[in-house]
């Protein structure tokens, strides 16, 4: 008589409670680079630019990649001397000039869910233009992350206030070029996490970026920690 051999039970699926979002900026200049980050196969929530030579075409990719897409929002900085390229907001502009303005920008990249600010240590502090901004994009239905390149910011309490989902960056990944040193960031994005149970971290598409997140992948899962788009640890 042949014995029937039990059936392996089926693992019980990981549950993760600690999230991790990593948001890269700046995506536009350089089709080829997106590619080697959508090489890593974890997902990314990519933060575009508008009007740069391949925002449209790196928008439509994302998203039939099923990569969630923000809009990177260019805002005037403290420094003058830094440029933060097309359709950006400014201080000096009326209401109606920003409301155009944002939405020449929103309409620039397709299929974006949110929005985050790209430089803005000047603007994202001014309480008056940061309202028009966020009720704009509180109608269009988006969510808004403040990128925090300023300690004075006001615009994540606004978003919070006006009552737009939400969210603040907690680390940036690579303020340095320095492989170790985005190492060394990564594992404080991990640190953060493990604390609050969730954070969220900014890269920018660089060569030691993208090096540094293919060795530290595994750290992840080892450590019980959900890589997610920045959506899914929103307030």
């Amino acid at each position: 008589m042949q014995i029937e051999k039990p059936i392996p039970a089926m693992p019980e699926p990981q549950v993760y409670e600690i999230k991790v979002a990593i948001v890269i900026d700046d995506i536009g200049y350089d089709n080829k680079i997106f590619k080697e980050f959508v090489d890593l196969g974890i997902p990314l929530t990519f933060s575009i630019l508008p009007g740069q030579r391949f925002s449209t075409g790196i928008a439509k990719e994302a998203r039939s990649l099923n990569y969630e897409v923000m809009l990177h929002l260019p805002m005037e900085p403290s420094n003058p001397d830094k440029n933060p390229g097309n359709g950006t907001i400014l201080t000096r502009m009326s209401h109606d000039e920003i409301l155009r303005q944002l939405s020449k920008d929103i309409e620039a990249v397709p299929y974006i869910a949110g929005v985050n600010n790209h430089m803005g240590s000047l603007l994202t502090e001014n309480q008056e233009v940061m309202n028009i901004i966020l009720e704009e994009i509180r109608k269009r239905g988006l969510f808004f992350v403040d990128s925090k390149t300023s300690p004075r910011s006001v615009a994540y309490k606004t978003a919070k206030r006006i009552g737009i989902r939400s969210g603040r960056r907690d680390v940036f990944l690579d303020n340095k070029p320095d492989i170790e040193y985005i190492k060394g960031q990564v594992d404080k994005v991990t640190r953060i996490a493990k604390q609050n149970g969730e954070a969220t971290a900014i890269g920018h598409p660089r060569a030691g970026t993208i090096a540094a997140l293919r060795e530290k992948m595994a750290d992840f899962k080892r450590e019980g920690i959900e890589l997610v788009p920045v959506s899914e640890v929103l307030d």
